[in-house]
């Protein structure tokens, strides 16, 4: 044990005797800061349902849709948009016969070429609603109408 206490005793003599000599001196410091950033964008994305009309007679009465539709638009927080519906609100066949349509948005008229304002709230989607009508009196040959209206997001 007395050898042990003695190598102890040398190794702290020489590291003493080390910061003594010219040259070597205790530790020194400096320090810059570093600048991080990041930016933000604007951003949207936009997701549907499709809104689906219940059988309409030829020449009859108005009907609703059998299955309402929605559109789902999804913008950083704060980030003002306007939502439009392209087209001109008209169903057509494969033989090129059309019928007109209605659409409303969270119960309101939305008219071709009008757009929808929003506020972007982040993770949560902003919901819109979709339901409208097939006017009555439309004197059109049977068959099978589809529409495929582009959903455009300017922010």
């Amino acid at each position: 044990m007395v050898r042990r206490f003695g190598n102890l005793l040398a190794g702290g003599l020489i590291g003493i005797s080390l910061l003594s000599l010219p040259g070597v001196s205790a530790a020194e410091q400096v320090s810059a800061t570093l600048r991080v950033s990041l930016r933000v964008v604007a951003s949207c994305s936009v997701s549907t349902q499709p809104l689906t009309f219940a059988d309409y007679t030829s020449g009859g009465s108005a009907v609703g849709p059998v299955a309402p539709g929605s559109i789902d638009v999804t913008c950083a927080k704060n980030v003002p948009a306007a939502v439009y519906l392209e087209g001109d609100r008209t169903l057509m066949s494969a033989a090129g016969n059309q019928v007109a349509y209605e659409v409303r948005a969270n119960g309101n008229r939305w008219a071709a070429g009008e757009a929808i304002h929003v506020k972007g709230l982040g993770a949560t989607a902003v919901h819109l609603a979709l339901s409208g009508s097939v006017p009555a009196g439309q004197r059109v040959p049977i068959g099978q109408y589809e529409d495929q209206v582009v959903v455009r997001v300017v922010y």
